[in-house]
């Protein structure tokens, strides 16, 4: 079997089920695991390097209302390697290529892809959704068994996580400027820690942000997990909002930056990691960590 795969968590849930060595191709920003980082880039992202969040904010929300997408598809690449299976996403416009992104550039008027490819758009919103994601991709690549011990697993995970009688309540940003709740499956890690989400319910989507809003959510403590960056930035961007005047007049408890591409931001098993990072941080009070940094 040949497989493509144009986001990073496919490529992380096909390192799982042992079937990186079928990959023949990957997306730019995919960065695990390591054996499959020398593959060609199918993708390629249309904004540009170097700019601010708000720079970011404004462009993606323009190409929205343009209806433009954010990444490129290398067409000729993947028609080359003639895969079985092409792996993209139907969750947000802003994170991958987009199933509808696919369909265009490679199921147009000129069939560059053999009707016999299969193209898999994940959806995982839920880290419930996240096993569904994984046990889809076993069923295709007949790893069913693979992808149920990885599940089994990550559920006895969760359920050591210890439990708080009186949480603390977390704010999690996965953006600064603007100011973005967190969403889709953060809230659950949030509330799999022992905490309490100060914004942001599962399943909710993440949505901007007035500063007044977070006042009024009254945290106990915040978490920087802005999507797409690392640790190294997201200490950046919490160092920058613990001197903004609509956080630092009101607020005097911990900010915490956390590797958000490792722990956050991805659909894969790692939010468990996540979660466990989270715990660590704001229960234990633990100032470092592995993925993780106090300000």
């Amino acid at each position: 079997m040949r497989i493509v795969s144009l986001l990073p968590s496919a490529t992380e849930l096909v390192g799982v089920l042992g079937l990186h060595e079928h990959l023949v191709a990957i997306s730019h920003e995919c960065d695990t695991p390591r054996e499959v980082l020398h593959l060609p880039k199918a993708t390629g992202s249309r904004i540009p390097e170097g700019l601010s969040q708000s720079a970011i904010n404004a462009l993606v929300a323009e190409s929205i209302a343009q209806e433009e997408p954010l990444y490129t598809v290398d067409a000729a690449l993947i028609r080359d390697l003639q895969p079985d299976l092409v792996i993209t996403q139907g969750l947000c416009d802003v994170c991958a290529v987009t199933p509808e992104t696919i369909e265009t550039s490679l199921r147009g008027i000129s069939c560059t892809l053999p009707a016999t490819t299969q193209v898999m758009a994940l959806g995982g919103m839920s880290i419930e959704g996240i096993f569904d994601d994984l046990r889809r991709i076993g069923a295709d690549t007949e790893t069913q068994q693979q992808a149920a011990a990885a599940i089994h697993s990550s559920r006895q995970r969760l359920n050591q996580l210890r439990q708080v009688t009186s949480p603390k309540r977390v704010l999690l940003l996965e953006w600064v400027d603007p100011a973005y709740s967190a969403g889709h499956w953060v809230p659950e890690q949030i509330e799999a820690a022992g905490l309490c989400s100060a914004m942001g319910a599962p399943g909710d989507h993440s949505r901007a942000l007035p500063w007044s809003e977070v006042e009024a959510s009254e945290p106990d403590a915040i978490g920087v997990i802005c999507c797409g960056y690392g640790l190294e930035d997201n200490v950046r961007f919490a160092q920058e909002i613990a001197q903004r005047t609509e956080i630092n007049t009101w607020f005097n408890g911990p900010i915490v930056a956390f590797d958000a591409n490792r722990f956050f931001s991805r659909p894969t098993l790692a939010v468990i990691d996540g979660a466990v990072r989270l715990q660590q941080a704001f229960v234990d009070e633990h100032a470092t960590g592995d993925g993780f940094q106090r300000i």
